[in-house]
């Protein structure tokens, strides 16, 4: 009866082995579609397309969440984020301090604005304004015209001889 307890611990761990090939066989292709996932939003990312890059990394936390690649995901897509609220604050600062000096010319120009209303403005004294210059009338001018005498010049052939 000895091998009653033999049996017992082979049909353990063949089970044991059993679940852990089929782990395996479940596991290696999602986490060979995760990286490439992965890799393909690491492209994504150099050459400038975010929003692809974002798309691919949720999809790997999404569909793959016990991977090394949703973990390598989550941290790219924690390093997205921040770059974009880093680059929403300097277009932000910008744009307030283009607001200041707006508002900074507004004020300025009601200031003008309001001191031409209180200012008194003087007319210039009225100066009788010159009489015209009397025309001269055009003299009057006697044109000639020079004829020169044609000249006449007598055209002669002559014949070649042979």
């Amino acid at each position: 009866m000895r091998f009653r307890p033999l049996l017992m611990v082979t049909a353990i761990l063949s089970s044991l082995l059993g679940a852990g090939v089929v782990y395996l066989a479940m596991s290696v292709p999602n986490d060979l579609r995760a990286d490439a996932l992965l890799k393909q939003a690491r492209t994504d990312m150099t050459e400038g397309s975010l929003e692809r890059a974002r798309e691919s990394l949720t999809t790997i936390v999404e569909k793959y969440p016990r991977t090394d690649a949703a973990a390598a995901a989550t941290v790219a897509l924690l390093s997205l984020d921040h770059r974009e609220r880093e680059e929403q604050g300097k277009i932000l600062a910008y744009l307030r301090r283009q607001s200041e000096q707006q508002q900074e010319t507004i004020a300025t120009l009601q200031k003008g604005i309001q001191d031409l209303r209180t200012a008194r403005v003087t007319p210039p004294p009225a100066a009788a304004a010159p009489p015209p210059a009397a025309k001269k009338a055009p003299a009057k001018k006697t044109t000639t015209k020079k004829t020169t005498p044609k000249k006449t010049t007598k055209k002669t052939t002559t014949k070649k001889r042979k």
